[in-house]
């Protein structure tokens, strides 16, 4: 009798484990298993060529079963389901799955590879699956009992979270697709989804409850364009490459589903689609037009996809040759250090100034900094920028006190990024050191949106105030769990944001919004900043509202720090 080659494996699972174990307990769920393992000794499997490989799955040698005998086993376990379900209800039968595999051709990674192969049968709906290896050919005969076939390529170009194609072989696709051109009979399109404030779900909700949405989502983009290629890109972003005719019905569908999907979060699925076109120059650059679509339109709740335009290209434009020319800004002294002055609301005298980057191109002028900084940012560039102008604040003291003029202290901002980036402490530290500037003299500020979501950057904000650096949250009051954060964090000064006083003077609830504010921080003892005082009835509001601090145009606009007053 035929034996099955040397080092054979099979893999047995339930797929539906957790949900039997939510619906009839663990126990019953627990027998189905132990039933698995007593049918597979049944079928010629040696008990001691068993293993669990995890609560729902066994892993099987199966060197020494019979070929015709592992066949036939397979067939049967692959249609057991209804042997396994008798300690459970009658709608609530396990999903068996089966596969095999040559341990040999696999070496090491059987175990890996048994749980992508358990992953790919899920997503595919694969009762029963072969892992080809070397020995392909004596295993023909599998598919006379409806066993499917897969590659080792096609199980590393799939990403077994969501059994969409993994990055690699996504763009690989595209290119291919661009390549072609003009060879294409009907547009093809490229499409990007991200869903809106993710993170605020997993906060809410709990990751394993985040990772059930994203695979909700990602089902629903693969019903919506089955036969078109679908990528995970990462986390909570997906792409699809297709040329079908309907997709603003289509992307509705899925925005629908989604939004339904829990009604207490809602959650918005937004999509940015691009158009191929004859020049695009890479793949990379066509996705980067469907992801800057999808940008315009995150934040709304009117709309759920977004063409990529014209006016969107020459913002890509822009983007792109900001990330190019970084490196050369700073080295070229194209980044220049601002200050904006700070008044002590009590004297209403200067008491310091905050540090504010600008980018003077030769070429395209004064480039605004709510374009560089948040792509540098995404480019993972901007600890070049920040730590260039701690270092120009720095020597600019420096040159101060060496000339006997007035010196006052200063601060910067810093970039959540910059913390993933380098080691910012230490980067400031040496440039203080190296100017021999005193740390009271530098304070460093982080955005309250920055904060959100960023444990880990507790630890880096307590690093700094231990080495005497004071540390300000800036924008307090722009986002929604802005109370949270006084109450997770130690701060020195908190800067109000500035659309508190947009409409004070015509809004009653804004003046006691901020006389709260201030009143509060003041019991907690944060000193307090109020940003954009442009009018004297600002200022004198502030004033009898007890603020430590103000900033605005009312005492200076931000000017080159060589001719600012300070």
């Amino acid at each position: 009798m035929a034996k099955v080659p040397a080092r054979q494996v099979a893999v047995l699972s339930i797929e539906n484990f957790d949900e039997l174990c939510e619906r009839v307990g663990k126990e019953a769920a627990g027998r189905s298993v132990a039933e698995l393992k007593e049918y597979a000794v049944s079928c010629g499997v040696d008990p001691g060529y068993m293993r669990n490989l995890r609560k729902d799955t066994i892993l099987l040698r199966l060197d020494d079963l019979p070929k015709e005998g592992f066949l036939e086993a397979i067939a049967r376990l692959s249609e057991h389901a209804q042997d396994v379900s008798s300690n459970v209800e009658e709608d609530m039968v396990p999903k068996i799955r089966v596969g095999a595999m040559s341990e040999r051709a696999l070496r090491s990674l059987v175990n890996d590879a048994a749980l992508d192969l358990l992953s790919y049968m899920g997503h595919n709906d694969c009762p029963a699956t072969f892992l080809a290896a070397d020995d392909i050919d004596d295993w023909q005969a599998l598919k006379s009992f409806g066993v499917q076939f897969v590659s080792h390529e096609q199980l590393k170009t799939m990403d077994p979270f969501t059994g969409m194609l993994v990055q690699e072989r996504f763009f690989h696709l595209l290119h291919s697709v661009i390549e072609m051109g003009s060879a294409h009979d009907e547009p093809v399109f490229v499409l990007y989804f991200d869903i809106d404030d993710f993170k605020a779900y997993n906060r809410t909700f709990g990751h394993p409850e985040g990772d059930r949405l994203l695979l909700f989502v990602a089902k629903k983009i693969r019903e919506a364009f089955p036969t078109d290629i679908a990528c995970h890109l990462s986390v909570d972003r997906f792409a699809v490459i297709t040329a079908a005719t309907d997709i603003a019905s289509r992307v509705a569908a899925i925005h629908k589903a989604t939004r339904a999907y829990r009604h207490s979060f809602a959650p918005e699925l937004k999509c940015g689609v691009f158009r191929l076109e004859e020049g695009i120059g890479s793949e990379y650059i066509a996705l980067d037009c469907a992801k800057l679509a999808c940008e315009g339109i995150k934040g709304r709740f009117d709309v759920s996809m977004n063409y990529f335009t014209e006016n969107l290209r020459e913002h890509l434009f822009t983007r792109r040759y900001i990330t190019q020319h970084a490196r050369q800004a700073v080295r070229d002294n194209w980044i220049e250090a601002y200050a904006q002055p700070v008044i002590d609301t009590a004297t209403g005298e200067l008491c310091g100034f905050e540090a504010l980057a600008r980018w003077n191109d030769p070429k395209r002028g004064l480039l605004s900094p709510a374009m560089f900084i948040p792509t540098l940012e995404d480019a993972h560039l901007i600890d070049r920028v920040d730590l260039y102008m701690v270092e120009a604040i720095c020597r600019h003291l420096a040159e101060r006190r060496e000339r006997g003029e007035r010196v006052v202290p200063a601060s910067v901002n810093l970039s959540r990024v910059d913390f993933g980036l380098c080691d910012v402490l230490s980067e400031v530290i040496s440039r203080c050191e190296r100017w021999g500037i005193e740390r009271s003299l530098l304070a460093i500020e982080i955005t309250e949106s920055a904060l959100h979501g960023e444990r880990e950057l507790k630890n880096e904000m307590d690093r700094f105030r231990d080495a005497g650096f004071e540390v300000w949250m800036d924008d307090f009051g722009c986002g929604y769990s802005s109370l949270n954060l006084l109450k997770d964090y130690d701060f020195d000064v908190l800067k109000v944001d500035m659309e508190f006083l947009r409409d004070m003077e015509g809004n009653e609830r804004s003046k006691t919004i901020v006389s709260a504010v201030l009143e509060m921080a003041r019991s907690l003892g944060i000193r307090t900043l109020v940003e954009g005082v442009e009018k004297p009835g600002h200022r004198d509001f502030l004033r009898e509202a007890g603020c430590d601090m103000m900033q605005g145009y009312l005492f200076g606009k931000p000017r080159p720090i060589e001719f600012a007053e300070l």
